[in-house]
């Protein structure tokens, strides 16, 4: 979510913007059933807009937006991912192709496997958006 990231070149417009919305939300479902520990997770455009979330709940997604954010200001570079462990969940934020997931599991998930499976979701976003 850094400043000169920019979601993937493609149509514009109030019809593209529900289509992204739409993929967005898809990407979403599908990592839903790939992490069976999920308890919430959001995309979130490089301007910071949530463009779908897991809950209706609409401070998650604010909140969510702002620790990609809050991360992305704390490094000196693009940040790539980020993983932070509590008591009784795991965060995980990673950015790929101008967008960024923040996905909250239970506890001791494999990290690495959850990592991953965010990644390939973004890049599978970034995909359809290009062909689009």
């Amino acid at each position: 979510m850094t400043p000169n990231a920019k979601v993937p070149d493609g149509p514009t417009g109030p019809a593209h913007d529900g289509d992204l919305r739409q993929r967005a939300r898809l990407v979403l479902d599908t990592l839903a059933g790939l992490e069976p520990e999920l308890r919430a997770a959001a995309v979130i455009a490089a301007d910071g807009e949530v463009l779908a979330s897991t809950t209706e709940d609409e401070e998650f997604g604010r909140s969510a937006s702002g620790f990609a954010e809050a991360l992305d200001a704390a490094g000196q570079g693009e940040l790539d991912s980020s993983h932070v462990a509590t008591e009784d969940a795991e965060v995980f934020m990673v950015s790929e192709a101008g967008f960024s997931l923040v996905a909250v599991t239970a506890r001791f998930v494999l990290a690495s496997l959850t990592s991953f499976d965010i990644r390939m979701s973004l890049r599978d976003l970034a995909a359809e958006v290009r062909s689009a």
